[in-house]
């Protein structure tokens, strides 16, 4: 129960930190990216909006 309400916690800041507005302007800029984990070892990426509103959350 309780990594619910930490997932519907992160999703909330994501969300406010980085709008639909900007998130389209990012994705314009930002170029694409093929993931390629070799045997299907590593670790796996961390998503690009969470990254971007980890970014603008330590920025202010």
């Amino acid at each position: 129960m309780g990594l619910v309400v930490v997932e519907q916690f992160i999703a909330d800041l994501v969300g406010r930190l980085v709008s639909d507005e900007l998130w389209v302007l990012f994705r314009r800029v930002e170029p694409p990216m093929e993931v390629k984990r070799p045997q299907g070892g590593g670790r796996r990426r961390a998503g690009d909006r969470e990254a971007l509103a980890a970014i603008i959350f330590v920025a202010t």
